[in-house]
């Protein structure tokens, strides 16, 4: 018995609209945003949406292709497979596509223009799936929906103050469906959902009918085949920001550079001491890194004497972890922390041989948010992906586990945010150590 494989689902836009409608019916996902310019061909809404939507998810497509090979990830870490979901919006009246305005007198105009009208509101949805494996094939999914919308008829004072409100400005036809403007929308032929920025009911269809995929379909089903459980160190199994702060503190000291409260340092770590080292120094004002080479040859130094200061367990982490290997379920540690520093804090705290795998940074592989860690890891314990779960509390660690296509918790007492954690596509969050035990059955 053995859980499922991982469906990865991306959405091409961090729109708080179409992240709200996804999370609605249950589809866990994450975002990452298209940086490549639009480029419209045509003046047709329909064609614009459609068009607009597939560069997003293209772009998308691209990045994540070029992060692997990039990364040197072998085959075994892209094998989840995935689906990118681009969309675009667009409001039209009279064959014309209104924009978002930029400035008061531009949404007046817009607004104006609708009043006591009928527009059309046009998304075009492009799905790419990749199906995993080393060749990756891709299957492509479009379509465009549009819905009309009956405005009641506005006077200038009512669109004074509704522009004085803020709204008009970040939305497409200078108002928002779901927010104040709802008061004015006397009708609609159509998806309303299409209206707010993703016609929702219409993608789970289509991309189960077309493509055989339930987008809702992501989680495991079936939870006691799992055989080992890989947990990130700092923030998900140890309290390290007094020992990671501090040190870099007294480097900083040294320097003659600003310290950073305990709080600033749990958005620095997470990603290796260099990159550590390398954020405390800009946020102190050196952003040409002038002092990097000395700051990180002193942290190292420094370092090895304070890796274990004021650091301890989680709390419920170590009879997590005692159950655990009572279950008969291997438990292993992998971090961007330095080999010998991750094995001296872990025998400190917990003992000679404790774990079953301790995975540091060292120079014979990439480090997170690459796969082939996990695999050094997997190899050595003797257990499939399909039978691993990755446990860790940054988006570096959910995008980790997919990267090797791990079913991936985040948890919520760490370093990050729920919000980094949601985007970055956890399958699931939990707030106590215990609730991963609950889950596991």
């Amino acid at each position: 018995m053995k859980v499922k494989k991982n469906l990865d689902i991306i959405l091409a836009s961090k729109s708080p609209r179409r992240k709200e409608l996804l999370s609605q019916i249950g589809i866990s996902y994450r975002c990452m945003v298209s940086t490549k310019q639009e480029i419209i061909t045509t003046d047709r809404p329909k064609e614009v949406v459609i068009e607009l939507s597939g560069q997003k998810a293209e772009d998308i497509r691209e990045q994540i292709m070029q992060e692997i090979a990039g990364q040197h990830l072998p085959e075994m870490s892209v094998r989840s497979p995935k689906i990118i979901i681009g969309a675009d919006t667009v409001v039209s009246y009279g064959g014309r596509i209104l924009g978002k305005p930029k400035d008061a007198k531009e949404a007046f105009q817009m607004l104006k223009m609708l009043s006591g009208n009928i527009h059309e509101v046009y998304t075009g949805v492009t799905v790419i799936f990749l199906s995993g494996g080393e060749r990756q094939p891709v299957r492509w999914l479009q379509f465009s929906e549009c819905t009309k919308v009956h405005v009641a008829k506005l006077s200038e004072e009512d669109i004074h103050e509704y522009i004085a409100t803020g709204e008009p400005f970040d939305k497409a036809g200078a108002y928002g469906i779901q927010g104040i403007f709802g008061k004015y929308v006397i009708g609609i032929e159509g998806d309303y959902n299409n209206v707010v920025g993703l016609p929702i009911a219409r993608l789970f269809n289509e991309v189960r009918d077309t493509l055989g995929v339930n987008l809702c379909d992501s989680v495991f089903e079936n939870r006691h085949g799992i055989k080992a459980c890989i947990f990130d160190l700092d923030g998900t199994t140890l309290d390290t920001v007094e020992s990671i702060g501090s040190t870099v503190n007294l480097v900083l000291e040294e320097i003659g550079l600003k310290q950073h409260d305990m709080e600033s340092y749990k958005v620095f770590a997470g990603d290796g001491q260099f990159e550590l080292i390398k954020r405390a120094l800009m946020a102190s004002g050196d952003t040409a890194l002038a002092c990097y080479e000395k700051a990180i040859s002193r942290y190292t130094e420094l370092f090895e004497e304070r890796c274990t200061y004021k650091v301890a367990p989680y709390e419920g982490i170590r009879e997590l972890f005692d159950n655990l290997k009572k279950s008969g379920i291997k438990i292993c540690i992998f971090s961007n922390k330095r080999q010998e520093n991750v094995e001296h804090i872990l025998r400190q705290l917990f003992g000679e041989d404790y774990f079953d795998m301790v995975l540091g940074q060292r120079d014979d592989y990439k480090r997170k948010p690459s796969g082939e860690g996990i695999r050094i890891i997997l190899d050595k314990i003797g257990v499939e992906a399909s039978e691993c779960l990755y446990i860790g509390d940054t988006n570096t660690d959910m995008l980790t586990g997919k990267n090797y296509g791990l079913y991936t918790v985040g948890v919520l007492w760490g370093f990050r945010t729920k919000e980094e954690l949601m985007d970055a596509g956890a399958d699931a969050l939990v707030s106590t150590p215990q609730e991963i035990r609950q889950m596991l059955g």
